[in-house]
């Protein structure tokens, strides 16, 4: 069996950080968190995840900032990202740019949220498969 897809949870709120990490670990994927943007993209570039959970209103690097950063990395360009938001008027913008099913505003349906990162990674237990 492979190893489960590296996902990264960008989020400055410890309390949804930790719930994301638990669901995620629970369900197989190995994760890693940040607790700002900044500290995100520095993970990204040396973590190279499968997948991206960010968060937009964050302390000192912002999620749409973040996401900017990851487009114009030809390293990080292709990783997938979901957000999950608190900011609800920005989620149109952003389902328009990342996709409909790829913006969960909070609070978020779970079984989604987790529907959607396995169809993002193709689940645990496929790490290094190309999609």
């Amino acid at each position: 069996m492979s190893a489960s897809p590296h996902v990264l949870v960008v989020e400055d709120d410890p309390s949804v950080r930790g719930l994301l990490q638990t669901l995620l670990l629970a369900e197989g994927y190995d994760v890693a968190t940040a607790s700002d943007g900044l500290a995100g993209l520095v993970k990204a570039s040396s973590h190279r995840p499968a997948l991206i959970l960010l968060d937009l209103m964050m302390p000192d690097l912002g999620g749409i900032r973040v996401l900017e950063e990851l487009r114009a990395d030809p390293m990080l360009e292709h990783v997938p990202v979901i957000v999950v938001t608190g900011k609800v008027d920005a989620v149109p913008a952003l389902a328009a740019q990342l996709g409909e099913d790829s913006v969960f505003a909070k609070p978020f349906g779970v079984a989604e949220l987790l529907e959607r990162v396995a169809e993002v990674t193709g689940g645990p237990g496929t790490a290094g498969a190309e999609p």
